[in-house]
């Protein structure tokens, strides 16, 4: 160890009490959730917690989760946490996802499966203790990882920030937003394992970081390596990269913050934007803008990508009355003098009970009472327009060539955008504001008896765009005389 382990671990309690001081963590009633894998990373931040907890008036609680990957390897780290907590005298919540379940139909790599049902249980354990924040053991190594992928897939100036030392996860249950704090990213990985053994405890190594199948290991194996040879110092440059991108954006975002206060309003159902007025603001302040008012209504960027930003900022120099569905089941839509982003579309008022079963092939069309409905077939997700105010594009291998078109029934359940798992129909609806006269006028459009659409209010998650989507299915409803 080249560092003495009593400096060192003076300089970590710093590091770790400095932030919690500065985020007014401290001599809190309500815990903090922490997230303990058991290998390095997490088990450091875990005992340096424990050395704080006295000193700074906290209230830990440990969070492990079992992803059902490794089997008996994975079973151990769960028994190690457990043990290692007993030893702190900190209470634990262990529980075990199958992730590969998860996966299944949602067309979401292995590390976007789990790092989803992830933070979910980590929010659900946060909601359930009451809790404060969840503190995470992501380092320095961690950060520059981290913007080199947001590099590769060209992301924007929030992406090259890469992780905050703040941050929020949207609630999977309702909006609200869990607190996510991260002390150890000036830390290297290397330096919470020497205190770990320090500390005498040996940390839990997980296999599955050797595997080459998952695109980080293969930036922290051979990516990162290569491109040392090129520049020894690549890490500390990436780093700074990030560094100088977080400060762009913190000017950037202040200036967004001040355009919100200007041009946009809360309308109920979601924020509208003065038309004129954005289309005055700078490019860059455009998608800022919108970035800040989607954060606003979800809790999160989560799952918002550079393509949907400039999508939106493409339609506000187009035709009124057109509009995209984004993430999470949010809607941004150009009117005559205002944009909105919101929940879902409403039903005409006239809109017909929906009686009876109607097949719809794709592509085709197809007249039920109240509704013309169209079914197109496209190559690729293109500019990602919906051409009418009840229209959505769909992942064509997801949702198959032979839908059905019908009405609610008892029993019905739906797995909506941006939730990890589905729900009664009816919870949905009443969740959704759907007036009870109106619960049996909305059309549903389902493939192999699943609901795909709820039409005129959001699509199954199963269902959403993804990036590796090959064809694209658009459906619209457009109101009509038939009866």
């Amino acid at each position: 160890m080249a560092e003495d382990g009593l400096a060192l671990e003076r300089r970590l309690l710093k590091q770790v009490g400095h932030l919690l001081r500065e985020l007014e963590l401290v001599q809190c009633s309500q815990p903090l959730i922490v997230a303990v894998s058991g290998g390095p990373d997490s088990l450091a931040l875990l005992l340096l917690l424990a050395q704080l907890k006295q000193s700074l008036g906290l209230n830990l609680h440990v969070a492990h989760l079992d992803h059902g990957l490794r089997g008996r390897e994975s079973r151990a780290d769960a028994q190690f946490v457990e043990e290692t907590t007993s030893g702190l005298s900190l209470p634990v919540t262990i529980e075990q996802e199958d992730v590969a379940s998860y996966r299944a139909g949602r067309h979401l790599s292995l590390e976007e499966a789990a790092r989803e049902v992830r933070y979910t249980f980590l929010s659900r354990v946060a909601i359930d203790q009451g809790a404060a924040a969840v503190v995470l053991g992501h380092t320095v190594d961690d950060q520059a990882e981290t913007i080199l992928m947001h590099i590769i897939r060209g992301s924007g100036l929030a992406g090259l920030s890469g992780m905050l030392p703040l941050a929020y996860w949207p609630s999977s249950h309702d909006s609200r937003r869990i607190a996510l704090v991260r002390p150890l990213l000036e830390i290297k990985r290397e330096e919470t394992r020497d205190y770990c053994l320090w500390k005498g405890i040996t940390p839990r190594d997980d296999s599955s970081n050797l595997s080459l199948r998952f695109t980080r290991n293969r930036l922290r194996s051979d990516l990162l390596p290569r491109l040392r040879s090129y520049n020894p110092r690549f890490q500390e440059a990436l780093l700074r990269l990030g560094h100088s991108a977080s400060q762009d954006q913190a000017y950037i975002l202040e200036e967004a913050s001040r355009a919100r206060e200007r041009l946009a309003a809360d309308s109920g159902d979601g924020i509208t934007i003065e038309r004129r007025g954005f289309a005055a603001l700078a490019p860059t302040l455009k998608r800022h803008l919108l970035r800040l008012v989607y954060e606003e209504i979800r809790g999160s960027s989560h799952g918002l990508e550079h393509r949907h930003l400039e999508g939106m900022v493409k339609l506000t120099n187009g035709i009124t009355g057109r509009e995209i569905d984004l993430p999470d089941g949010l809607v941004f839509s150009v009117g005559y003098e205002v944009l909105r982003l919101g929940f879902g579309k409403n039903m005409p008022p006239d809109a017909p009970v929906i009686v009876g079963e109607y097949q719809l092939m794709v592509p085709g069309d197809v007249e039920i009472p109240g509704w013309t409905i169209k079914a197109r077939l496209f190559p690729e997700k293109g500019d990602l327009m919906a051409p009418g105010a009840h229209a959505v594009r769909l992942n064509a291998e997801s949702v198959g060539r032979r839908l059905l078109v019908r009405g609610r029934r008892p029993g019905d359940r739906f797995h909506p955008l941006g939730m990890t798992g589905s729900k009664k129909l009816q919870d949905f609806m009443v969740d959704e504001k759907v007036p009870r006269e109106m619960r049996d006028r909305v059309p549903l459009v389902l493939s192999d008896e699943r609901i795909v659409w709820v039409v005129g209010h959001r699509i199954a998650h199963w269902a959403r765009l993804t990036e590796d989507a090959m064809e694209v299915v658009e459906l619209e409803f457009s109101p009509s005389q038939v009866t």
